[in-house]
């Protein structure tokens, strides 16, 4: 292994403020005695005595000599100089093709009307159209799909720029004003109806292209580091505001953001490019203030939510001193440890291909809502960037408002808290037969696809995917959900294919598919037949040295269509970031305007076949307007994208916290005033802080949560920039205690670990973790999300044995408050792999959430009946009811083998009735008197909750008291359990009198609801989801658990 050999400094020295300070001296020292001029410059420039122009100056003719700097530090000056002349060898080149530049890079005129070039559809009877066929290209699988542009592209590309920051005129950076010389005008509106805010980061753009052509890269990532430290996660298929400002507003603009993504991999492709991004990321003479971090100030920063605003506001307070804690509800994945203590030389060998790799969890939206189009290993940078900062510590399975709320953080020793959890709360679409066995949100899948890692050939997360897809909706989350679905369903087939011949050969065929149902057999058989077409046409490609057409195939199949209620034209994606559209077409997906839905058509099983539409068409003045006529359009799969909206869950949970303004939480300044909650992302006066003011603490708002910065990447990493300052101004001096022992205790509070795994039964096991703080948390009747980590988890037969999102009831234990029990009943491929966790194992556990359990004030007759989750549910509730005074009635549908823990339910039942069949429940409630239970609470199965519904109107209905509340169990599939993320939980409601549907509600957020306003149907419906391949993943997992060679 090469080892790193700085020149007087060494590699942990330059991880402390003190080495760094060091290093930023010498730096100063070297500019003195090259140019002394502009030494005395950057002492003005840190003072902020220096003009725009002369700022620009300055760093231009800073960053050469900074480059050399970096460059002696690391010992690699002949690789830099190599790279520098692999730009200059291009100069003679550029310079002969100045007159005619057209030959090499012919400009387009800029038609806002036609930025996406589409055609109709051949003889298509639903009038939809496609990209041209000369553009398109075959994507196959989960890889990175877009290689990015060579060299000489990219020269090329800063060859056009008119480097406009000479005269001010850099509007790429700064905003394209309404008149140049007058500001208050503000900035223009394109044609497209986007404003032109220019980079949300200011980034010193024309300064760096400048930089980049001479051929100094090290300087040119400098100069982009100054306003934008984070540029791993931005650039090219992440941002485009920089391109839509472009002073060329009449033909096709300067591709910045492959620039600036060019310009990070030339220096990540040095020898320890990787060190020398971190070290631009924490030290840059170059920027005007933060060139150096401060010493710790003892302020202890909570920051929720590890997304783009998350991760570069942690970055911001770090440099100014404060201690970090970065959390995050999902499951983040360590980092192997030699990557935070050892300096890295080569970046390829962090390098992971993109459908292979550890999903790390780090990163929210960035990781589970950006598809391969974008290298993910760029997150992995600023994840080492931020681990190896000495005090910063990160925390996933974290939920806010769950584990940590605003009250408990100040008791954990935080001075504030900064909510940066993102978007929330998909829209359901409220039309009849929503929600079907087939159809569900865009963000389920995409959450499932990228963060579950569905589409690997090693997982077992189980994700079903039909043809014809339809997509509604025309945001960028519908064009990444189309995309992906085309590409998953290949993948998905294979792995079915290949997974159910080795279990036909195993068991024989007539055993294997007797394990499946009638309509899961019909799936079945149409994903085999397809997989059967895919490996003859891979074959048949391999022989005629061709790519196969597999987006033929997908076609013939049905296709992928994108469904949108007006023009492509309106739509958010065209308007955002058309060339994502154009992409999409290029992958081969239809798209289909003036739909908006009406309806879903059932099969004979009760799943999605065909969306109803009516058809919409614009009238003389442009408006849309309904027709007549209706278009019904195939579709065995539905994903719905009609937007999310700022994550306020935790003022839904702990009303009264925070003042709302409609969607979002009401912004405020540093004076506690209201600020305007809308505008654009460049408003002068724009507030971060909520309405929370206690004593000296306040807690801000920023990146997708805050309505000024929702909807992109870079516009949530700028509200970290914008927003770091304002925090650091209402910050106090930090609590008193000393940051090893706060750090030891946050590290207490957040371990969870296995303390005993016990079978009870057959099918059902005791799982003990010790989890302080979400004991702590726990109430009555919540639940936890249980997850092994990737990292660890055990390898049979190269299947990773990776449970998929466990909800499992918390049992709180008294003689052990840091500690928690689950029992798992182990009903599919995930719950029986709990079994095999081991004492000391690291666990994800996220919570608590869902709803407590209301323990009742006045003492009164309590009766919970059921099957064996209604056992469970009197195991986390029981003890709080019991010690309130309650009398406790259970009456459970249990087999013999299933009586378990009975020491500890006969402890908290005044009276225990157990009958074999759930015919007989009725029966053993006719039993007691019914009349004094004034709560009952059913448990279990959607049969048994129908038995029992039926009985209220029926054989029950004089027995009952009229003022009995009837609590219903929704467990229905889940996945992030995080209330409002993903919205695989949701679940229809209905109106108790004339049964029909309401809304749809999440029930990780209410999981025990009013019996009559449940849609106990549609319970059955959510969980018929992935039947088809739940069921072959339990077989297989069966198989491997049996036959399989472990690692």
């Amino acid at each position: 292994m090469t080892s790193l050999q700085l020149n007087h400094f060494t590699f942990q020295e330059l991880l402390t403020v003190e080495g760094l300070s060091k290093l930023d001296n010498a730096f100063l020292k070297t500019l003195e005695k090259t140019d002394l001029n502009l030494s005395e410059q950057l002492q003005q420039y840190r003072h902020g005595q220096l003009s725009n122009t002369q700022i620009s100056e300055l760093v231009i003719a800073c960053a050469p000599i900074l480059e050399k700097f970096i460059a002696t530090l690391f010992n690699i000056e002949a690789e830099v100089d190599a790279s520098r002349d692999s730009v200059r060898a291009y100069d003679t080149l550029f310079e002969s093709l100045k007159k005619n530049e057209k030959i090499f890079h012919p400009i387009k005129k800029k038609n806002y009307t036609n930025l996406v070039p589409i055609e109709p559809v051949e003889n298509d009877p639903y009038a939809r159209f496609e990209g041209p066929k000369e553009t398109r290209r075959e994507r196959d699988g989960f890889t990175l799909t877009d290689a990015r542009m060579s060299l000489a592209e990219v020269l090329d590309e800063i060859h056009y720029c008119v480097y406009c920051h000479k005269n001010e005129g850099d509007f790429c950076s700064k905003g394209f004003p309404v008149k140049k010389n007058n500001p208050e005008m503000g900035l223009k509106i394109n044609p497209a109806g986007d404003i032109l805010t220019g980079c949300p980061l200011e980034e010193k753009i024309s300064e760096m292209h400048v930089v980049k052509k001479s051929g100094h890269g090290i300087g040119a990532l400098a100069i982009i580091t100054i306003d934008n430290p984070m540029c791993a996660v931005t650039g090219h298929r992440i941002c485009n505001d920089c391109m839509k400002a472009c002073i060329y507003q009449k033909q096709d603009p300067v591709n910045i953001p492959e620039i600036e993504t060019r310009v990070l991999t030339d220096v990540l492709n040095l020898p320890w490019g990787v060190e020398i991004y971190d070290l631009l990321i924490r030290w840059n003479p170059l920027r005007q203030t933060q060139y150096t971090p401060k010493p710790y100030n003892n302020s202890k920063i909570a920051v929720m939510g590890m997304g783009p605003a998350g991760f570069t506001l942690a970055h911001h307070l770090l440099m100014e001193g404060c201690a970090v804690v970065g959390f995050d509800g999902l499951k983040i994945e360590p980092l192997p440890e030699n990557l935070i203590s050892n300096p890295i030389y080569d970046f390829n060998s962090i390098i992971e291909s993109l459908d292979d790799r550890i999903i790390a969890g780090f990163g929210g939206v960035a990781e589970y809502g950006i598809t391969v189009r974008w290298d993910k290993n760029f997150l992995k940078l600023i994840y080492i960037s931020l681990m190896r900062r000495q005090h910063f510590q990160l925390f996933g399975n974290v939920r806010f408002g769950g584990t940590i709320t605003v009250e408990n953080a100040w008791e954990l020793g935080f001075d504030h808290v900064a909510i940066t959890v993102g978007a929330g709360l998909p829209r359901e679409l409220n039309i009849p037969n929503s929600l079907a066995p087939g159809m569900r949100q865009a963000n389920d899948f995409l959450m499932a696809l990228q963060l579950t890692g569905s589409a690997k050939k090693s997982s077992i997360t189980n994700l079903q995917v039909q043809l014809p897809s339809i997509i509604v909706g025309g945001g960028l989350t519908g064009i990444d959900t189309a995309t992906e679905v085309q590409a998953y369903y290949i993948t998905q087939v294979e792995k079915i294919h290949q997974r159910y011949h080795i279990l036909k050969s195993y068991s024989g065929e007539e055993t294997l598919r007797a394990q499946f149902d009638t309509h899961s057999l019909l799936i079945l058989d149409e994903f085999l037949l397809h997989a059967d077409k895919i490996i003859a046409e891979r074959e048949r490609a391999k022989k005629e040295n061709r790519k196969p057409q597999l987006n033929k195939l997908i076609r013939e199949w049905g296709g992928v269509t994108v469904a949108y209620r007006k023009s492509i034209q309106e739509s958010p994606a065209y308007q955002r970031n058309h060339e994502e559209v154009i992409k999409a077409l290029e992958e081969g997906i239809y798209y289909a305007e003036g739909l908006e839905p009406a309806s879903v058509v059932l099969d004979e099983y009760g799943a999605t076949n065909a969306l109803v539409c009516r058809w919409r068409i614009q009238d003389e003045s442009g408006h849309w307007i309904y027709s007549t006529e209706e278009q019904m359009l195939p579709a065995k799969s539905l994903f719905i994208a009609t937007g999310a909206k700022p994550n306020i869950a935790y003022e839904f949970e702990h009303r009264g916290t925070f003042v709302r303004n409609n969607d979002a939480y009401q912004s405020y300044d540093l004076s506690n005033q209201e600020t305007p909650n809308t505008g654009h992302v460049k408003i002068d006066n724009c507030g971060i802080f909520t309405s929370y003011h206690q004593d000296y603490h306040r807690v801000s708002f920023l990146g997708d949560t805050h309505s000024i910065f929702h909807g992109s990447v870079v516009k949530a990493i700028a509200s970290a920039k914008r927003g770091y300052p304002k925090i650091m101004e209402v910050l106090k001096s930090g609590s008193g205690s000393d940051y090893a022992s706060f750090s030891h205790n946050i590290k207490l509070q957040l371990s969870a670990t296995v303390m005993s795994v016990v079978r009870h039964t057959n099918n059902i096991i005791e799982l003990i973790v010790h989890a302080p703080l979400a004991a702590k948390q726990f109430q009555p009747g919540q639940f936890y999300r249980l997850q092994n980590y990737e990292t660890t988890a055990e390898i049979i037969d190269d299947t990773k044995l990776q449970t998929e999102a466990i909800s499992a009831l918390g049992i709180f234990n008294a003689e052990k408050s840091d500690q928690l029990s689950f029992m798992i009943y182990e009903s599919g491929s995930s719950t029986k792999l709990i079994s095999r966790l081991t004492a000391g194992e690291s666990i994800a556990l996220m919570g608590p959430t869902g709803a407590k359990t209301v323990v009742p004030t006045e003492k009164q007759s309590i009766l919970i009946v059921g099957n064996v989750m209604a056992l469970i549910y009197l195991l986390s509730v029981g003890s709080a009811l019991k010690a309130a005074g309650h009398t406790i009635y259970f009456i459970a549908n249990l087999k013999s083998s299933e009586h378990i823990a009975m020491d500890r339910i006969k402890q908290i039942s005044d009276h225990i009735s157990f009958c074999d069949t759930s015919n007989k429940i009725i029966d053993e409630m006719q039993k007691i008197n019914l009349k004094e239970i004034k709560t009952i609470s059913v448990i279990g199965s959607s049969s048994i909750l129908k038995t029992i519904q039926h009985a209220r109107s029926t054989t029950l209905c004089e027995l009952i008291n009229p003022e009995t509340k009837f609590t219903a169990s929704v467990y229905g599939s889940m996945q992030c359990m995080l209330k409002g993320v993903c919205a695989q939980c949701l679940q229809w409601q209905i109106d108790p009198v004339t049964g029909k549907r309401t809304k749809a509600v999440y029930a990780c957020s209410w999981q025990h609801q009013p019996m009559e306003l449940v849609d106990i149907n549609n319970i059955d419906e959510r969980l018929g989801q992935n039947r088809t391949q739940e069921i072959l993943t339990n077989l297989w997992v069966q198989y491997l658990l049996e036959n399989g060679n472990g690692v």
